[in-house]
């Protein structure tokens, strides 16, 4: 067998694995969303700021309440999930979200996308 030939072999190998270990990878809000919530989410949507959509992120129990449009999270889906939904550029309701110019990048979006799949947990 030629080297090239089985590097890519190699290659391909990795790739697979690294896919399915991103894919069975146990998600929590408290390791992996609460650090993006941070970084794009508050201080907008703390209890302390005003903010008319009453959806206030502050920590995952105020996170699972919901606010004035309903629900933001339903664990297992999250295609009707507002927190999920409110990220994409053309969201059902109001402007996708964060409103700043710095807006989340593809692997965060689908880091929140596979935490509401997997049930969205604490």
């Amino acid at each position: 067998m030629k080297a090239s030939h089985l590097s890519g072999i190699v290659v391909a190998a990795l790739v697979m694995t690294t896919t399915s270990v991103s894919q069975t990878k146990s998600l929590s809000y408290k390791q992996d969303v609460q650090p993006v919530v941070k970084q794009y989410c508050l201080p907008c949507h703390l209890e302390e700021s005003e903010n008319p959509s009453d959806l206030f992120m502050d920590d995952f129990e105020k996170l699972s309440k919901g606010g004035r449009n309903g629900p933001a999270v339903l664990a297992q889906k999250p295609k009707e999930s507002n927190f999920y939904l409110k990220l994409l550029p053309d969201p059902p309701f109001g402007k996708q979200m964060p409103r700043t110019k710095k807006k989340l990048k593809d692997d965060e979006v689908k880091l929140i996308y596979d935490w509401i799949l997997q049930g969205a947990k604490p």
